[in-house]
């Protein structure tokens, strides 16, 4: 007869067996990297470049894969609910980590207890683009604008509760103008139709935004940070119009389930800091205007608590929800 003192050890003991094995053999198979957006978009070529480089050097797969939809949070909750073993990834950006998880209801995942943060990647200023119809050249344009008639200006969005569109919240209560909001699926629509004039301001990020407005198919209000880009020379700072508490950026990182063993974090934290060194990532990254970020698990952590903070007040204060 197996007592019963045996069967609790061995319950307490095989978890510890299994991650030993784990880490030991990491990886022995290929490793999926869940993308949370559709492909194409900016994280895209990053992941791409981070998983040849894991692939080289840890000698199995690093497959990228497109888990879309609800703001980034399918891709999200699948992996959270993964095995904690570290061959299911998240390449998630701002609203993955600290957006969206508290727009959804019901909650899909805890961003800070469901996931192992690996490394913040990249990060890149955001750009207020204005339609040329809208007759926007200057951000006091908009905002004589906005305050003469409040309501009348458009702002696009990525979707409720997508980083563009909580950015707009940020502005709007920040300068104290009333804009309405006009969630599209997607960046992409949100872009064609501030080119078509259907609507008025959309926030984006650099990469893609620039290319409209080096076109004078857009016109560039402002860029988010305290330098200016070289994709955008002559676009002013949030920081030179007086508005810091602009400076939010829209980064991109690497993470896993919560519980995966510290060894497989640090020996991908440490891979990814050496891509993000490289001559291909150095390239790919000043053609984005994107700088790039690195550093520890711990350093993400503390930016995924930070910036959750700052953006649950915001989602509470007016009132963002998705059902």
């Amino acid at each position: 007869m197996i007592r019963r003192r045996s069967v609790l050890a061995a319950g307490v003991l095989a978890p510890l067996r299994w991650a030993a094995a784990a880490e030991t053999h990491y990886p022995d198979r290929s490793v999926t990297v869940i993308n949370p957006f559709a492909a194409g978009g900016q994280s895209e070529p990053i992941g791409r470049i981070v998983n040849a480089h894991f692939q080289s050097v840890l000698g199995q797969p690093f497959v990228m894969e497109n888990r879309v939809g609800a703001g980034s949070t399918i891709g999200g909750q699948f992996v959270a609910r993964s095995a904690p073993d570290g061959y299911t990834l998240l390449l998630g950006t701002t609203s993955t980590f600290t957006i969206a998880p508290y727009v959804y209801r019901p909650q899909p995942y805890d961003p800070i207890k469901n996931l192992a943060p690996i490394i913040a990647l990249t990060e890149a200023p955001t750009v207020l683009v204005a339609s040329e119809k809208s007759g926007f050249r200057s951000l006091e344009d908009l905002l004589r604008a906005a305050k003469k008639e409040p309501g009348r200006v458009t702002v696009a969005s990525a979707g409720i509760g997508s980083f563009p569109h909580v950015f707009a919240e940020v502005f709007a209560s920040l300068v104290g103008v009333q804009l309405t909001h006009v969630p599209y699926r997607g960046g992409g629509p949100a872009m064609n139709d501030i080119l078509s004039g259907q609507v008025d301001l959309f926030f984006e990020v650099i990469s893609t935004a620039a290319p409209q407005v080096q076109s004078k198919r857009a016109f560039a209000l402002f860029a988010s940070g305290t330098a200016r880009s070289p994709l955008l020379p002559d676009v002013p700072t949030t920081s030179e119009l007086g508005y810091p508490g602009l400076n939010l950026t829209s980064w991109t990182g690497l993470a896993a389930s919560a519980g995966t063993p510290a060894s497989i974090v640090e020996l991908l934290n440490r891979e990814a800091n050496v891509v993000m060194q490289s001559d291909k990532m150095t390239d790919l990254l000043a053609h984005l205007g994107i700088q790039p970020v690195g550093g520890s698990p711990a350093k993400m952590a503390e930016r995924i608590a930070q910036e959750a903070d700052l953006y649950k007040g915001i989602i509470s204060s007016r009132q963002i929800s998705v059902q």
